[in-house]
């Protein structure tokens, strides 16, 4: 369907290319016009935000190891950004014991090709947390 320049978004994407908007399409051209050699997203430049993680709960099993009980249900509080939030706590303290307990073992994500859709479990096991549903494991107490 046309906009008000008569252009398909599609052929608008078209007549940008390599850039991603008009503004980038804009100023590309901008810095052509006076001369200067640029290039377009050539590099990646990585970057750690820093925040704080607050376990949910801090345990002390009856052989006195410490572990730290994250709760999460589904919905909100289980998207992309707590996902990703959970992975990075991780990596910067992998001698830090923390464990994910689900209120369900809830669905997410877009369907596979299969058909199904990764599950809660699955996804804490395949990033290397130790998850239970719903009600502490006594084997968690040892």
């Amino acid at each position: 369907m046309p906009t008000k320049d008569g252009l398909t978004k599609e052929a608008r994407k078209l007549q940008w290319k390599p850039y991603k908007n008009k503004f980038e399409y804009m100023t590309a051209n901008h810095i052509r016009s006076r001369k200067l050699d640029f290039s377009y997203e050539t590099e990646k430049l990585e970057y750690t935000l820093t925040k704080k993680y607050i376990p949910d709960f801090i345990l002390e099993t009856n052989s006195k190891h410490k572990i730290y009980i994250e709760t999460k249900g589904n919905g909100r509080s289980w998207d992309s950004a707590v996902r990703a939030k959970m992975v990075a706590v991780k990596a910067e303290h992998p001698n830090v014991d923390i464990r994910i307990l689900f209120w369900a073992n809830g669905e997410f994500g877009a369907k596979r090709k299969d058909g199904t859709r990764n599950t809660q479990l699955a996804w804490a096991e395949k990033n290397g947390f130790i998850a239970a549903v719903r009600e502490i494991p006594n084997e968690w107490l040892l």
